[in-house]
């Protein structure tokens, strides 16, 4: 891997320049899907090792593998039905390309995230053990502060999407269109990917495993009403 490159694509993403979409989506060959995937698999490792490491250092190993593995499987499946959408609605723009556009911008909320990582490490460390009493009420609360985090680091990596899309065919006038379609299917399948990889960060008195022994009951959805509330 071209070291000097790889860094001056990097920094046209994070800078948001114009040449940032065309240096990473159009490009062919394996590398172009490689080195979003080394940001993701190292920005999202780092910031799940901070979640997980509230319960044990053995579900931050998990989480530090899962959050990678979440961020991929949306990346794949939003690119198919994504890529089709977007042609629907007049912007011309390959499978691959949707791809390599989705990679882009989960490694860019992987990078986002992997900033924060220290900081909510630190936070999840300062919190009542799972042993403590008040182990529930740290666990919602740090429940909802990675919703946030994540939330926050995925709108600011799609709020990128439309300026790309732009780049990749000046012509199309649905870009903003397609990119608010995309953010629809992330939110929704993100959400419920998330549930069914759970755990996270560990609920307090359950085992520590890398799935729950029912990972299709219930739904994300359910469960951020029940931190809200402290059920």
């Amino acid at each position: 891997m071209n070291t000097g490159a790889f860094a001056e694509r990097l920094r046209s993403v994070l800078q948001d320049r114009p040449d940032a979409a065309p240096s990473w989506v159009r490009r062919s060959g394996l590398r172009a899907f490689v080195e979003p995937l080394v940001l993701i698999l190292v920005a999202g490792g780092a910031y799940g090792a901070a979640m997980g490491a509230w319960r044990s250092p053995e579900l931050a190993l998990y989480v530090a593998l899962k959050v990678p593995a979440l961020f991929f499987l949306c990346a794949l499946l939003n690119a198919l039905g994504n890529g089709l959408w977007a042609r629907r609605l007049g912007l011309s723009i390959s499978i691959g390309e949707c791809l390599r556009a989705h990679l882009l911008s989960f490694a860019l909320a992987a990078l986002l995230l992997g900033s924060l990582a220290p900081v909510l490490g630190f936070f999840a460390l300062a919190m009542p053990g799972p042993g403590d009493a008040r182990a529930r009420l740290a666990h919602d609360l740090l429940g909802l502060a990675h919703i946030g985090a994540i939330a926050l680091a995925g709108t600011l990596a799609v709020a990128r999407q439309p300026g790309w899309l732009a780049a990749l065919d000046p012509h199309a006038r649905t870009s903003r269109l397609v990119v608010a379609a995309w953010l629809a299917l992330n939110l929704l399948l993100g959400a419920q990917l998330s549930w069914n990889l759970r755990p996270w960060f560990g609920s307090p008195g359950l085992p520590v495993s890398f799935l729950r022994e029912h990972p299709f009951d219930g739904t994300f959805y359910e469960s951020v009403f029940r931190m809200l509330i402290h059920e």
